[in-house]
């Protein structure tokens, strides 16, 4: 049972998958909605969906998962689960997600469907051919604070929703570039295209930084501006910026070590984990 869990946990990436249920949560409550069942249709639909679409991507990667080190103990290439019995549990997910979805109305549904192609579809297919792949990529952890948005019955226009979903699809960019400098190699023999072909590691590593230093100062007027946020909410943001940037800078280019870069990843997640826990927790405590 417990080999059995553990297969399971690996092919939905459940991680993963409970980050963007975060990301589609904080959304809901920028749409001015209070807790409801609707919430829970969003954290289930959305997470069923971010799990039977990680499964099958795992399905469609699972020859170039093979060739990588950094993949090949998945499991589907560690041969721990067959290819049929994979697919068959991202159909499941993918249409129990969708039933959750539907019951907070046509639109989440329809988000969470183009998330599905964008991943699946556009991004996995462009992934060898183009180094632009990264902008679908982007756009797939854009739209899920919109499927979370739509769930808590937000009307359009809203500047909070599109001034959060644009820094989410800024904050995805540095991520693929922090895993092309750790992993470069492997990339390029599984046949990846990737950035290191018009760039050299260091110039990455500043775009890398310059990015996100572009990302906080937008998410830095996201929270002067919104009206949901207060001056204290405003100072605290600002804090965190600070400090998140004084440290990424220093994992970047201080020591430079291979660690490091894993590092900079978890020190990123955990920034847009903050953010979205700050969102969140705002928007609870006026609700009392």
């Amino acid at each position: 049972m417990g080999n059995k869990l553990s297969v399971f946990a690996g092919l939905i990436k459940y991680r993963l998958s409970i980050a963007v249920v975060f990301s589609s949560v904080a959304g809901y409550y920028l749409s001015g909605n209070n807790t409801g069942l609707s919430l829970f249709y969003l954290s289930a639909g959305v997470f069923f969906l971010a799990s039977g679409s990680a499964v099958l991507n795992q399905y469609t990667e699972r020859i170039a998962d093979s060739v990588m080190e950094r993949t090949r103990n998945r499991p589907i290439p560690s041969k721990r689960i067959s290819e049929k019995h994979a697919l068959k549990i991202a159909v499941i997910l993918l249409l129990t997600g969708c039933f959750f979805l539907y019951m907070n109305g046509p639109a989440p549904l329809l988000l969470g469907i183009l998330n599905v192609v964008l991943y699946n579809l556009i991004y996995t297919s462009l992934k060898k051919k183009t180094i632009l792949s990264i902008v679908p990529g982007a756009l797939v952890g854009a739209i899920p604070p919109w499927i979370g948005f739509f769930s808590g019955e937000g009307t359009f226009p809203n500047q909070n929703i599109i001034a959060f979903s644009i820094f989410m699809f800024l904050w995805q960019l540095p991520h693929f570039w922090l895993i092309i400098i750790k992993y470069d190699k492997e990339y390029r023999i599984a046949g990846f295209a990737t950035l290191t072909k018009y760039l050299h590691e260091i110039q990455i590593r500043y775009l890398v930084f310059f990015w996100v230093l572009l990302s906080t100062f937008f998410l830095f007027f996201f929270f002067f501006l919104a009206e949901t946020f207060d001056k204290n909410i405003f100072a605290s943001a600002t804090i965190i910026n600070l400090a998140f940037i004084f440290f990424f800078y220093r994992l970047l280019f201080i020591k430079k070590k291979e660690q490091e870069i894993k590092g900079a990843f978890l020190l990123i997640n955990s920034f847009s984990f903050l953010i979205m826990f700050l969102i969140i927790a705002v928007a609870i405590l006026r609700g009392f």
